[in-house]
């Protein structure tokens, strides 16, 4: 990962998953999405109006809640990393 990837960090939950997108310039946008098909698109969407085309997005390995929203960005052709909660604890 150089310097100037965007970093999309995501908090997924049942029903809904908060996003975190820090962009290039070190700008800091946030926003929730529901954890639906519909949800992923408005991302989508969203990334989009931010003009991101390739991101580095990082979520933690809760169970089945964040499967699908991997599959879709990585689809998307972005980077996906699925991470042990233990292990983002441990970071900070």
């Amino acid at each position: 990962m150089n310097l100037t990837t965007v970093v999309l960090g995501i908090d997924i939950a049942k029903l809904k998953f908060d996003v975190c997108l820090i962009k290039e310039n070190g700008k800091v946008k946030q926003k929730v999405f529901a954890n639906t098909a519909s949800g992923f698109e408005h991302l989508t969407a969203w990334l989009s109006s931010h003009r991101v085309a390739g991101l580095h997005a990082c979520l933690e390995a809760t169970g089945s809640y964040g499967e699908a929203l991997a599959v879709h960005l990585f689809d998307a052709d972005h980077r996906v990393s699925v991470v042990n909660p233990a292990a983002v604890k441990a970071f900070f």
